[in-house]
């Protein structure tokens, strides 16, 4: 902690585990950014900008725009992954089902339903 308070730059810290910090560390951050998960418009907003490329089918139908809606608790980390699962798939073996199941696995591998906090801290 003293190392921060004579630093005289901007340092960023990010966590998934807010309970567990120092309030003495919690002090020294001057401001506190809590990220939520993506509301169900993003989730359509990061599908269509990383995902849809991935596959040769021409449009998203309607019911695969209401299953990508529904899905809580996704983050831009999630869309991330499926497409680094995907990525090397030829596209005629993607479908927008495949997909959209795969975003439903990422967030079954999530234990407990967390915000993810940024911290900056600006020592002039």
């Amino acid at each position: 902690m003293a190392q921060l308070d004579s630093f005289s730059g901007i340092v960023i810290f990010a966590t998934n585990d807010i309970d567990g910090l120092d309030h003495a560390a919690m002090r020294r951050f001057k401001f506190k950014i809590e990220f939520r998960y993506l509301t169900p418009e993003g989730n359509l907003h990061f599908y269509n900008r990383l995902l849809t490329p991935l596959v040769s089918e021409v449009s998203l139908s309607d019911e695969h725009k209401e299953q990508i809606k529904r899905i809580r608790n996704l983050s831009p980390g999630d869309f991330a992954v499926v497409k680094d699962q995907f990525l090397y798939f030829s596209a005629s073996t993607i479908s927008h089902q495949k997909l959209i199941d795969a975003l439903m696995t990422e967030v079954r591998y999530k234990k407990e339903i967390k915000n993810i906090s940024g911290f900056a801290c600006n020592n002039p």
